[in-house]
């Protein structure tokens, strides 16, 4: 008798641990931070990028910790590093994440600190978009794909697909606030608290 009821107690024991634990699994309703949706984006974002690389023709504008850089505070020190891309067409296509491609050429020098420009967007869109640097000479496929004619060029991909252009070739004079302008009308402000 006292073994049957051992046994129950642990049969009632499971189900009831069975049942807590599957109560537990179900989705919460309680919406994502800000900081676990910008850790799933950086996940998403890192399946793509392998180590730093600057001298690449196409590069990811990461905004991570620098190694061994920290403030006089001690704190660590953040900044845009750059990032090989593993598969670039594979990148272009995903539809976890929104793409910046920022279209420059090797052959022009930056003499309109254009490269900077958009380092500092990429850092102020960290967590929500990617920004990357894709060299146009090298890849004419690429850049033909999206009728890229006057350098450098700006053009924002969701989803996978084309969402908008800058168009820099239409415009008589531009600079970075324009670009700024034009990003922001695409539904992606940039947060300027992070160039601090």
């Amino acid at each position: 008798m006292k073994k049957i009821f051992s046994r129950k107690i642990t049969i009632i024991t499971y189900l009831l641990l069975t049942a807590l634990i599957f109560a537990s699994c179900q989705g919460s309703s309680v919406k994502p931070s800000e900081e676990t949706k910008a850790l799933s984006f950086n996940e998403a974002v890192m399946q793509y990028l392998g180590d730093y690389c600057y001298t690449g023709d196409e590069a990811a504008f990461v905004y991570e910790a620098v190694e061994g850089d920290v403030d006089e505070n001690g704190d660590q020190f953040y900044g845009i590093q750059y990032r090989e891309i593993k598969d670039l067409p594979a990148l272009l296509q995903q539809k976890d994440f929104p793409v910046l491609i920022y279209f420059y050429s090797s052959q022009m020098s930056d003499t309109g600190g254009m490269t900077a420009g958009a380092e500092d967007l990429a850092q102020t869109l960290s967590g929500r978009v990617l920004t990357i640097s894709v060299d146009a000479l090298s890849h004419k496929d690429i850049a033909g794909r999206y009728e890229i004619v006057g350098l450098p060029e700006f053009v924002l991909l969701e989803n996978g697909t084309l969402k908008s252009v800058f168009e820099s070739s239409e415009r008589s004079y531009w600079d970075m606030n324009d670009v700024v302008d034009w990003i922001t009308s695409c539904g992606y402000a940039p947060d300027t608290g992070k160039l601090v």
